[in-house]
């Protein structure tokens, strides 16, 4: 009787819950006094939190018992979960390298058409911003473990400082897979492009091989690798390569689920290498996938009574490699604290996403757009509806244990995506130092994409077992990969790149500091100027990074920003710079002023002049 009771009073303060969050969303907030005491309710996200918890707590603890005592036998049925052997253990089935290949080869079918307007302009990108950093990253890393491994992080930008790469996510794995495309001739700006498919197509096929295991159905498994494929975040992030650079998430789920089911030692080194792969690729997804795959984890032990005695050891030994592995880069980044400057609280707030933001399409969306605009820059979470249908079809009754497990994930994934306006961010933020050097908690979306195309996978595996015959489940499976084409249909705004830079750069000569002028008061327009040093690699004292060193915002910025007034030139003199090159290219403020100066200056004298992109350009040298 008393057992009957709790679960009335919770299933009363479920439905309490879910008024009030009604009542917030309707009001936009509001303000309640209750003898004398202040209740504020401005957000929806902490009641989001506790009906969460008091939803879960009602589902695990009294799931036999009926909604507030009634309809107890449906009740029972709507909440039987069936748990088998898990899936992942069952042999493979004949024929898997075929379906894979066959499943790869539509995967990226689907995405090169999505992705045609970019295969037909290979030299354009959609912005002059973060596609050309990204571009310069590739070339640093490589020029780095080519010439002097020991200084892989002293990139050639903000000299004298050193470490400058770990300002921002090195992309030191995705450029070592563009390395052969590079070394064959292929252009820097092509090669990024190709990159930039690759992300996207891999991720898709990794996808494809967990969710096989976990279905059992290859057209399942397809239609789960094509929702991460063209996901929308990736859309949204369409001028980021490292946040395309998911495929390792995937891949680290199948040999957890491994792991688990069988605790064999390979899975535990898979699981290891999966983690540090996704660390060297794109480090906001290694914290975020590491308390993700906590998650799973739990979940798996919980459903499927592994013997963690048996996983001790293997986990272990894999964590200490992953460790061991990890430790480059980690000293890289501690050493290069003191370089950077620590992320305000202010701007992790405003990158922590906000329930509405998941009605907020990407800019780049042709289908939603329209209909659901986006309002914040990396907070337009907007999944998709063909995402969203078939991820409810999988978690709909009966449960499997995989729907309640990634359903579990799933919530946590939306929940550390609120960052500082969610439940646990506040707690990581507070406790892990990796989560305090994150700028964006909205970037977990990828994660909410991944749980939601492995539900989806398990939708499209119910669907597929309503049609007994082989030509009907291939008729389901191409309409889902029409409607996910369409709901996921880019419209592409692209940018011509330069092939080569001006023509002074070819006298640069070696060993020496450059300040590009003139200086812009965003760093992100020095982005191109870093894209003509792939020609010349010359330090430079200006530059862009994800974080702006204090020395260069306290000391060389000024200077570069007073240039050609007062005593600039011996300032930069002193900061050691040796040339100096003037763009009016560009269409900077004051450029004409400046070349004036520079021209009659005493302390400088000109080595090139040309013409560039319709304008003048000119390399001085500083006299000593």
């Amino acid at each position: 009787m008393v057992r009957q009771r709790v679960a009335v009073a919770l299933d009363v303060l479920v439905v309490a819950l879910l008024v009030l969050l009604a009542v917030i969303i309707d009001l936009d907030g509001f303000i309640l006094r209750v003898a004398g005491v202040r209740i504020s309710f401005r957000s929806v996200n902490n009641p989001l939190a506790w009906f969460a918890v008091v939803a879960c707590l009602r589902l695990v603890l009294f799931k036999s018992r009926g909604l507030v005592g009634y309809l107890p036998a449906l009740w029972r049925r709507l909440c039987q979960v069936h748990v088998e052997v898990d899936p992942v253990a069952r042999p493979v089935a004949p024929g898997f390298w075929r379906r894979t290949l066959l499943a790869s080869l539509g995967i990226g079918a689907v995405v090169a058409v999505l992705l045609h307007d970019q295969f037909l302009n290979p030299y354009s990108v959609p912005d002059w911003g973060d596609p050309l950093f990204s571009i310069w990253r590739i070339d640093q890393v490589l020029r780095g473990l080519l010439s002097d491994p020991a200084h892989l992080f002293d990139a050639n930008i903000f000299s004298p400082e050193r470490l400058t790469l770990t300002l921002s996510d090195p992309l030191i794995l995705p450029a070592i897979i563009a390395a052969p495309l590079l070394g064959i001739g292929i252009h820097p700006v092509v090669t990024y492009n190709l990159m930039l498919f690759f992300g996207f197509w891999v991720s898709g096929v990794a996808t494809y091989l967990l969710v096989e295991r976990l279905t059992g159905s290859a057209g399942a498994a397809f239609v789960a690798g094509l929702l991460y494929a063209c996901a929308a975040f990736r859309f949204d992030h369409y001028s980021h390569l490292e946040l395309q650079m998911t495929q390792w998430m995937p891949l680290g789920l199948l040999a957890l689920h491994l792991l688990v089911s069988t605790g064999r030692w390979r899975y535990a080194a898979g699981l290891g290498v999966m983690g540090v792969a996704q660390l060297y690729s794109a480090m906001y997804y290694a914290v975020f996938f590491l308390i993700y795959a906590a998650v799973v984890g739990a979940g798996l032990l919980v459903f499927y009574r592994a013997s963690v005695s048996r996983l001790i050891k293997p986990v272990a030994v894999a964590a200490l490699v992953a460790g061991l592995c990890a430790v480059p880069l980690v000293r890289a980044f501690d050493a290069a604290a003191p370089v950077g400057r620590e992320r305000p609280i202010g701007e992790i707030q405003y990158y922590s996403a906000e329930p509405a933001d998941y009605l907020d399409a990407n800019k780049n969306s042709a289908s939603w757009r329209e209909r659901l605009p986006p309002s914040s820059p990396e907070r337009a979470l907007f999944p998709g509806a063909a995402t969203i249908a078939l991820a409810a079809i999988g978690l709909a009754p009966p449960f499997s244990a995989a729907s309640l497990i990634y359903g579990a994930a799933l919530v946590v994934s939306v929940d550390l995506s609120f960052g500082l306006n969610g439940f646990t961010y506040q707690y990581l933020h507070r406790w892990l130092s990796p989560v305090r050097g994150l700028r964006v908690p909205a970037r977990f979306i990828a994660l909410v994409a991944l749980t939601l195309s492995i539900l989806g996978g398990l939708g499209a595996s119910r669907l597929l077992r309503l049609s007994s015959g082989r030509t009907g489940q291939w008729l389901i499976v191409a309409g889902l990969t029409l409607a996910i084409a369409i709901d996921a249909w880019p419209a592409l705004t692209l940018r011509p790149v330069w092939k080569e830079p001006p023509s002074i750069y070819a006298s640069v000569p070696e060993g020496a500091v450059l300040a590009e002028l003139p200086t812009p008061e965003n760093e992100a327009l020095s982005i191109t100027f870093m894209y003509f040093s792939l020609w010349h690699n010359a330090a430079m004292v200006n530059g862009y990074s994800g974080n702006i060193p204090r020395s260069y915002i306290e000391g060389a910025k000024p200077e570069l920003m007073t240039f050609p007034r007062g005593q600039s030139i011996d300032a930069l003199r002193r900061r050691g710079v040796t040339h100096i090159t003037v763009n009016c290219a560009m269409q900077y403020a004051d450029c004409d002023a400046i070349v004036q100066v520079v021209k009659g200056s005493p302390d400088l004298r000109m080595i090139a002049a040309g013409r560039w992109d319709g304008g003048p350009v000119w390399l001085y040298e500083i006299i000593r």
